[in-house]
């Protein structure tokens, strides 16, 4: 009888305690991620693009706008020979406006942009969105222990078929990715270098984009005043880019 009082208090108390972080899912890791790299629903957010070339840098200047996880704007702030310049993602859709053109232009999420930084890396600030993720195991990286999430595209459009990514155990800050594109060859890597309180949420500061095919090609893309921000919908249709 003692026995079976003690194999039930034991049970009891398992059942009791909280799901362990060991026992979230891929995705579940993968939506803590996206909340440092996009804490608000609708916003604004000012990123600076540095290419580095060996010793020579050059610095570009946006500013996103972003509704939901599926609509964003770039707009092209500095220098002034790119001013006046808009970036539009729907979904998997992106079109860029030049100033003097009579309509936007239909182009891709791969397309280098600046640096190693492609349209994609500007405009999209979320993963699920595009891709499914598996939690494939555990391993160090940059000196942390972490899980590791294997990312599938959900749709051929997406900028990358796959991306590997590195999760903190500690506090699920995204540590490095390895982007790869259909053909199964390694494009490029990112390491997400500086976090900090942007509008009150902790977010991702600093993306270091690493070229796997050109060594010591690198860019920076840094972020700063997050703030939240009621958007138009005409600012996400495109017909309206460079009027509003």
């Amino acid at each position: 009888m003692k026995r079976i009082q003690l194999l039930t208090a034991i049970l009891f108390v398992l059942g009791s305690t909280p799901t362990s972080a060991s026992a979230l899912t891929g995705s579940e890791i993968l939506k803590k991620v996206d909340s440092l790299r996009n804490p608000l629903s609708s916003f604004q957010i000012d990123v600076d693009l540095i290419s580095y070339r060996n010793e020579a840098s050059e610095t570009w200047k946006m500013r996103v706008f972003g509704q939901g996880t599926e609509k964003s704007l770039v707009e092209f702030v500095d220098p002034a020979s790119q001013k006046g310049q808009y970036l539009l993602m729907l979904n998997d859709a992106m079109w860029i406006y030049l100033p003097g053109t009579s309509r936007p232009i239909r182009i891709s999420p791969l397309q280098r942009l600046m640096g190693e930084a492609s349209n994609g890396d500007v405009a999209r600030t979320n993963y699920s969105i595009d891709y499914d993720a598996e939690l494939a195991g555990e391993a160090e990286a940059e000196g942390q222990s972490c899980y590791r999430l294997e990312l599938t595209a959900k749709d051929p459009g997406v900028s990358y078929s796959r991306v590997m990514l590195w999760v903190s155990k500690k506090n699920y800050e995204p540590i490095k990715a390895d982007f790869y594109v259909v053909s199964g060859k390694l494009m490029k890597h990112a390491y997400f270098r500086e976090f900090g309180m942007m509008n009150g949420n902790r977010a991702i500061t600093a993306i270091e984009i690493q070229d796997a095919v050109r060594a010591g090609r690198r860019t920076v893309m840094r972020y700063s005043k997050l703030q939240p921000k009621e958007l138009p919908e005409k600012m996400f249709n495109k017909n309206y880019l460079g009027k509003w």
